[in-house]
């Protein structure tokens, strides 16, 4: 198999670099958070149906490399966020890929985990989103993978939400970023990096939001709150400082214009069929008997082994 650049190897975590501040217009990045109501769960921006978010909301501010949200330019070409990528992967080339805001009612904290990864010709417009945390997990398409980083920064002064992550693997001691936040971010090599979200607000509120549809809406009422709809109906009204804001920026890391280059000529791009062959090869391998997909975003029965087969450590 032809590699047209040398891949990280899978044990080498680029290490997390802090940066406070992390916007020059914190203000701006705030009002521009505001701008976006109303928001979409989760599942809903990922378009994965008959699922829930609990308390999680999202928007784009880019998605492929292009601002998709008005007013977020100057915020995706952070030269903070650009500096320290190089830094970090000792990398020469960084270009900026996605950009969005997360925003976190009450709730339990997620267990350890590792980013959505990106893949060369195998990302969430070419495959399900679905597919590509098992994708990742399952160690099988590391060649394939596109070096990641991702800079979180949090606004938020409430209880809980802290990041707590292991720059070292899940052996060794963590670290933990906690509240308040305001303008402060880690930039780190997330879709190798295990870390996790705490559980946000008093412990009694945790469970209040579990149940939301898919279809959900979080919008910013007039008077600075935050109202949930869901049905038609009013199920949820915070005050602002109740919802746990942060922005996620993602950037490609490649080590010279080289590599670049050999990511962008598409030479060694996964298709639908590589990568159907490369999952139906390892199961047949593991003694697992699975018919190839009738459908390959939607196959039920697919999913369902890929996603059982293929999970994180700590889920099982």
């Amino acid at each position: 198999m032809n590699i047209p650049f040398k891949i990280r190897p899978k044990h080498l975590l680029a290490p997390p670099v802090r940066l406070d501040p992390a916007f020059d217009d914190p203000e701006g990045v705030v009002e521009l958070i505001k701008k976006g109501s109303p928001y979409k769960t989760l599942s809903a921006v990922h378009r994965n149906k008959g699922e829930t978010s609990g308390g999680w909301f999202r928007n784009f501010w880019a998605l492929g490399g292009k601002v998709v949200f008005d007013g977020a330019e100057p915020f995706f070409h952070n030269d903070r966020f650009i500096e320290a990528a190089k830094k970090s992967f000792e990398a020469e080339v960084i270009r900026p890929v996605a950009m969005m805001t997360n925003l976190n009612l009450p709730a339990e904290g997620l267990p350890a985990h590792q980013d959505l990864p990106f893949f060369r010709g195998a990302q969430n417009r070419e495959v399900p989103s679905w597919m590509l945390e098992p994708m990742g997990y399952s160690g099988l398409f590391h060649n394939w993978a596109v070096p990641v980083a991702s800079a979180i920064t949090w606004f938020y002064d409430g209880e809980g939400g802290e990041f707590e992550y292991w720059p070292d693997g899940l052996g060794a001691p963590s670290k933990t970023e906690r509240p308040p936040y305001s303008n402060c971010c880690v930039l780190a090599d997330n879709e190798y990096m295990w870390h996790r979200v705490g559980s946000v607000g008093p412990e009694a509120e945790r469970h209040r939001y579990d149940d939301f549809g898919h279809d959900a809406t979080l919008t910013l009422t007039p008077d600075n709150r935050w109202r949930v709809e869901d049905e038609g109906k009013i199920v949820a009204d915070l005050a602002y400082g109740e919802v746990r804001l942060s922005v996620l920026w993602k950037g490609y890391c490649f080590k010279d214009e080289a590599e670049a280059a050999a990511y962008d000529d598409h030479s060694n791009d996964l298709s639908k069929d590589l990568i159907i062959d490369v999952f139906c090869d390892d199961l047949a391998a593991r003694g697992i008997r699975t018919a190839r997909p009738g459908d390959f975003w939607n196959d039920e029965a697919w999913k369902e082994t890929i996603t059982s087969v293929y999970k994180a450590p700590s889920a099982e």
